[in-house]
Order: structure tokens, then C-alpha cells, then sequence
């Protein structure tokens, strides 16, 4: 990395008065350059290929289309260089973990001081990766115990069965994956339902953590 080259972000959060908030608190500091701000996932998946590549994304994970988490994965795929730092509010194991799989190089809480996001954007570019210390904790107890090993139990899932799983894991909510899919979101919960009956499992935490141990999907 060249000496006082300016760390080129791009922010992704869906309502305004945070998204200007960021991008007037973090362009205070003279080493980053807010070089784009977006509402949505898939306006910065169209510019991502005709821009500079960005050093750093801040990305939202309850965006109103494509999720945060999905997008992450998407920009991993082609851009596997550019560090995407997840800021959310949300501290949920099965997001957390989806977030890690997705490929986020951090993830940290909203309600973090705004000199520690600072300080932390630039620990991501230096080759850290910046984790909320409440999140830290709940990655630890999942990826320190002992790896299960890969299942080649068949559940007999039908095709549907497995684009909603993709789905949740993903991080859509259930009324999202309805739209995606065009169905209700009462054959969406059906499908769930049957889904976590043909896995044995009871909540999403367990369903999460058996779709990950077992490497149910690609």
C-alpha cells in the first residue's frame, strides 16, 4: 500500500439521515474519501463495474431489496480485493454468521462512537478485520468448537425448498423472499416449516448452524 493514499469508500444504507451522516462524519477525516453513497445494493452493483474499484464498502444489511448480506457475496464473487465492512444494529447469531460466510471482512454495531468507526475503517484497510466485541464473542462460540463433519445425509428437499433456504441464509426476511419468489408469504412459512422438519430442527439459530456444519449450499 502506497504512503497517504486515501482509503476510497462507499456507503450503502437505505435511510438518508444515516447515510449523509456517515458520509459528513467520516470525509472529516483527512486519510478517507467518500467517493459514493447508495440506498440500494443493486445501484452500486451496476457502478461497481464501470468505477475505480473502492478500498472499503459500509454496508447496511436491512437494505429494502437485495439484502446486505446477499450483496456482500455478490461483491466478494467478482471483487474479492475490496473489504466489505458490515455496519448494522442487528446482533443476531444467524445474520452474523451469514455475514462471515458472505465474505464480510468485519462487522460492527451502529451504535459504535464515531472515532472508533473511524479507527476501525482504518484498521479493515491496514489488513485487520474490525468485529464489535459483543460479535467477536458469538463468532468464537461458533467457529472455535470443534468442526462437525461434513453431512451426506439426503433431506429430500425439493428445488423450492432449496432457493428458500438459499434465501434465508442469504438474510432475506420472510416477506422478501415472497416477493423474490412471487409466491404468498404463507406458502413461504409452509415451505420453512416443512424445510426445518426435513432438517430436525426447531429455530433458525439451529437451522443456520446445520446449513453451515454440513455445507447444505454452495
Amino acid at each position: 500500500m502506497k504512503k497517504n493514499k486515501l482509503i476510497r469508500l462507499v456507503i450503502v444504507e437505505d435511510v438518508k439521515e444515516v447515510r449523509d451522516g456517515l458520509k459528513y462524519l467520516l470525509s472529516l477525516d483527512k486519510e478517507i474519501k467518500v467517493v459514493q453513497t447508495y440506498k440500494d445494493a443493486e445501484d452500486l452493483l451496476k457502478d461497481l463495474s464501470i468505477m475505480i474499484t473502492p478500498d472499503v464498502i459500509l454496508m447496511d444489511i436491512g437494505l429494502p431489496r437485495m439484502s446486505g448480506i446477499k450483496a456482500t457475496s455478490l461483491i466478494k464473487e467478482k471483487y474479492p480485493e475490496v473489504n466489505v465492512l458490515i455496519l448494522t444494529i442487528f446482533e443476531e447469531e444467524e445474520k452474523i454468521l451469514s455475514a462471515v460466510k458472505a465474505g464480510a471482512t468485519g462487522y460492527i454495531l451502529k451504535n459504535m462512537e464515531p472515532g472508533e468507526l473511524i479507527r476501525q475503517i482504518k484498521n479493515l484497510h491496514k489488513g485487520g478485520s474490525p468485529i464489535s466485541p459483543n460479535v467477536a464473542r458469538k463468532i468464537l462460540q461458533e467457529f472455535q468448537k470443534e468442526s462437525s463433519r461434513a453431512s451426506e445425509t439426503d433431506y429430500h428437499l425439493t428445488p423450492r425448498e432449496k432457493e428458500i433456504l438459499k434465501d434465508i441464509i442469504e438474510g432475506y426476511s420472510y416477506t422478501q423472499i415472497a416477493a423474490n419468489r412471487f409466491i404468498a408469504s404463507s406458502t413461504v412459512k409452509k415451505h420453512i416449516l416443512h424445510i426445518y422438519q426435513k432438517l430436525n430442527v426447531t429455530s433458525k439459530v439451529e437451522f443456520v448452524k446445520k446449513v453451515i456444519n454440513e455445507k447444505l449450499i454452495e
